[in-house]
């Protein structure tokens, strides 16, 4: 019985390394989130960095998307593009109040001058993405709003 007990106990310790760590300043997270787009190795699960709102969003959109056809995103909204080669990568200081912060990032990509603003939660015990806007001149746009958008878009 107690083999019984202890079996979900270690694959659970052995599981344990693969749950995203909290990060405890809205720049660990930027930082974190961003290093794949440098080093090219991308993390399994992108929903850790994510608040459960805006995984809800993500599901929500791959759920009501019909088969064959694109989602809500056409275009990776973290890099406003959907190939990159970032550089010139700065994150501003975040203005926090009570459990939310608004953290600018900018980039360039391919060159092109990027910027993007993060609406940043502390959810579960470390700072997580809950929206974000690009603000580039071509192109401006709020992930939640294209969310929004694609959802009528379907029934």
């Amino acid at each position: 019985m107690r083999r019984l007990t202890l079996i979900p106990a270690l694959l659970l310790a052995l599981a344990a390394p693969a749950f995203a760590q909290p990060y405890a300043t809205p720049q660990e997270l930027l930082e974190a989130f961003y290093e794949p787009y440098f080093s090219g190795d991308f993390p399994e699960f992108e929903s850790d960095y994510r608040t459960a709102a805006l995984n809800a969003l993500y599901e929500a959109d791959a759920q009501n998307t019909p088969e064959g056809e694109i989602g809500a995103l056409d275009f990776d909204p973290y890099i406003d593009g959907q190939d990159y080669d970032l550089a010139d990568f700065v994150i501003g200081e975040p203005e926090e109040s009570e459990g939310f912060a608004t953290v600018e990032v900018t980039f360039t990509n391919f060159g092109e001058p990027r910027h993007i603003t993060y609406d940043l939660v502390f959810e579960d015990g470390g700072w997580r993405i809950n929206d974000l806007a690009g603000e580039n001149p071509d192109f401006t746009y709020r992930l939640s709003e294209i969310f929004a958008e694609a959802a009528t878009r379907w029934e």
